[in-house]
């Protein structure tokens, strides 16, 4: 039985990420039936760079309101 070929790619580093957490206590009180919540504040980060890659609705024990998580590659 014949193996199939191996094919050796260059190693390449895996890109790093620095990140950032970012609570939205504007949005605490947002409801359902309201207007689109929009916060400036994710935008501006966006423009720096930052993308958001998580968000948590709940209310615990560490986080009192809404929070989204951040990444960007570092340079």
């Amino acid at each position: 039985m014949a193996s199939a070929p191996t094919i050796h790619a260059p190693a390449t580093p895996a890109t790093r990420f620095e990140y950032l957490v970012v609570p939205l206590k504007e949005a605490k009180g947002v409801k359902k039936s309201e207007d689109v919540f929009a916060p400036e504040q994710l935008n501006e980060l966006g423009e720096e760079g930052w993308e958001a890659v998580g968000l948590s609705l709940k209310y615990g024990d560490l986080m009192a309101w809404p929070v989204v998580l951040l990444k960007r590659p570092l340079d």
